[in-house]
């Protein structure tokens, strides 16, 4: 496989300095993996851009027969246009708590069949929620994070009165990172949750090693519930070690490679941080180790009514959103948890709740500066 290496110039962080290093391309691996650890992304890849059929287990109800149907603008790993959205659907439950409502104790709703003329009927009394796919480029950074790392952001109570009060999501053992509402802690779930609820498509729950390691052998799973159908095909359906070499391909995949700012990106980049942007876009995200320059605290934010959708996942309440990572932002649109917002202006003007101040900072900018966090933005 031939791989592209850019060289860019990368601005670390905000007022850190900056040299001439080899950035990956989008869509390529993270540079100076091992022979053996490129070997497994490169077949994760390929299962991720997989047709998978019925005979494979695909179905019997489902929305996509690939990975790629969803992740794939503008390279393999973005985002989809609106066409491509897919529905939550729940019941609220007195207790506040988002449970299943479609059959099979399913969240998502599901259009395609093997076996049923019609789409699934959504039940009445339930809410349905948009999603729009997400890029997955950077994700292998977000796992590296550790639990104190993240929860060094965390303003749970306000304490120092600036409006954010931005809270860790908890996924059992784990605080949440990756989804919309940080939801999932872990990537073979992130995986699992996904080729379930939209292929139709079963698994167990594998060891799946460390960063940097590549298993040598077959692992023997630990105590997990694994995911079972009744469609006559053997489960699980897709085998361990497929599983584990498609968590090696998204580990791996490289983060979104900045563009150099010219001097209006670089006076929005000044306008970002002085009317509050990166208290929950925080451009450097780790606090040791090599920079995580992903323009998010992976934190929950209450984002006001007009965003919210009624979802509780974990500790997220129906207004709670992750902040989601700007780095990439400039490959993909349309935007939001919903895409709701076809301009990376409109994306702003619609942030409400603990962003309020913020977003009102926004608007009253001379428009010579909302161009300048606009040109900001698009370079990363």
């Amino acid at each position: 496989m031939r791989r592209g290496i850019a060289v860019a110039l990368l601005l670390v962080g905000c007022g850190g300095g900056s040299g001439a290093v080899a950035l990956p391309q989008l869509g390529d691996p993270n540079p100076g993996l091992s022979a053996g650890m490129l070997a497994a992304f490169d077949r994760g890849r390929e299962i991720f851009v997989r047709r998978f059929a019925r005979a494979d287990g695909h179905g019997p109800d489902f929305n996509v027969d690939s990975c790629k149907s969803c992740h794939e603008i503008p390279v393999v790993g973005g985002s989809a246009p609106l066409y491509r959205n897919f529905f939550l659907v729940g019941r609220i439950q007195p207790n506040g708590a988002f449970t299943p409502a479609m059959e099979n104790n399913q969240f998502v709703a599901r259009t395609f069949s093997y076996e049923r003329p019609k789409r699934e009927t959504i039940p009445a009394d339930t809410v349905l929620a948009q999603r729009n796919a997400p890029p997955i480029f950077g994700l292998g950074v977000f796992e590296r994070l550790s639990a104190d790392e993240i929860a060094a952001n965390a303003d749970p109570t306000d304490a120092d009165g600036d409006g954010i009060s931005g809270r860790t999501n908890i996924d059992g053992p784990l605080i949440g990172r990756f989804g919309y509402k940080s939801q999932e802690g872990s990537l073979i779930d992130f995986v699992r949750g996904p080729f379930f609820n939209h292929m139709g498509l079963t698994s167990d729950f594998p060891f799946v090693p460390p960063p940097g390691q590549l298993p040598a052998a077959p692992q023997v799973a630990p105590p997990a519930t694994p995911l079972v159908d009744d469609d006559g095909v053997p489960d699980p359906e897709l085998p361990d070690a497929d599983l584990v070499d498609l968590v090696m391909f998204l580990r791996e995949l490289a983060p979104p490679a900045p563009l150099p700012m010219d001097a209006t990106a670089r006076r929005g980049e000044e306008v970002f941080l002085a009317v509050g942007c990166a208290k929950c876009h925080i451009p450097n995200l780790k606090q040791s180790g090599a920079p995580a320059l992903a323009y998010t605290d992976l934190l929950i934010h209450d984002m006001g009514p007009a965003l919210a959708d009624e979802v509780t996942q974990l500790l997220a309440s129906g207004s709670e959103f992750r902040t989601q990572p700007l780095w990439g932002v400039r490959h993909h649109a349309p935007f939001l948890h919903d895409g709701r917002a076809a301009t990376l202006d409109e994306a702003i003007r619609l942030h409400g709740g603990e962003a309020e101040a913020v977003r009102d900072a926004y608007v009253a900018l001379p428009q010579a500066d909302k161009d300048a966090i606009i040109a900001f933005l698009e370079t990363r």
